[in-house]
């Protein structure tokens, strides 16, 4: 699976000229950032709760949240890690909410629908349902590593957390998630690379904060 790119091919000028012309109420503006936006924020919010219904709705509420905080935003992270960060709150929210009403992880689990390439098959379908399973900061933070292809800098952004502290997060969650999948992660020993524990396949060692 091909990360998707948290930025689309804007430079930081774009960037700059578009957030102006949303607060200033710019209707042209924002459509521009919504359409730019919009699937990379749905995709997130798919591989968070794995229901369309559930990430359609986390979309529009991201949405709204961020035109009616545009004014807030300080241009520290990126438009694209800003409204991750939304979202990503958004899906929390839900989680919460549906805490409320019944264990959501079970509810999620009975529910999980594969979000993936087809191709993929059945290690796809029990990589989400694991995924669905896992406690919600270890799913996003996995979520937003493998399959989203963020950096490490930009998860601590999205996550409001410290920077050194996602390789320590990360760790505990693929260990969950090996736990989960009864050990049968590849381990990529003897490659010198570490193995995808979403995708199965390897990739260079984790040590990394790209």
């Amino acid at each position: 699976m091909t990360p998707v790119p948290v930025q689309p091919n804007m430079s930081s000028m774009d960037e700059i000229a578009l957030i102006e012309g949303c607060r200033n109420g710019n209707r042209a503006a924002q459509h521009t950032l919504y359409t730019k936006y919009a699937e990379l924020l749905y995709r997130l919010a798919l591989r968070l709760t794995g229901n369309h219904q559930d990430a359609s709705d986390i979309t529009q509420e991201a949405f709204i949240q961020a035109f009616r905080s545009i004014r807030s935003f300080d241009g520290r992270a990126g438009v694209g890690t800003w409204l991750y960060r939304i979202a990503t709150n958004e899906a929390l929210q839900l989680f919460r909410r549906r805490r409320t009403e019944a264990r959501h992880l079970e509810h999620y689990a009975a529910r999980q629908t594969s979000a993936s390439d087809p191709a993929q098959g059945q290690h796809d379908e029990g990589v989400q349902d694991a995924l669905a399973r896992l406690s919600e900061q270890h799913r996003i933070i996995l979520v937003l590593k493998y399959q989203q292809g963020l950096k490490y800098d930009e998860i601590a952004a999205v996550m409001e957390i410290a920077p050194g502290t996602v390789a320590s997060k990360m760790n505990r969650a693929r260990a969950e998630l090996k736990a989960i999948l009864g050990n049968d992660t590849p381990s990529g020993e003897g490659t010198g690379r570490e193995a995808h524990p979403i995708s199965g396949s390897n990739e260079p060692g984790g040590g990394s904060t790209e």
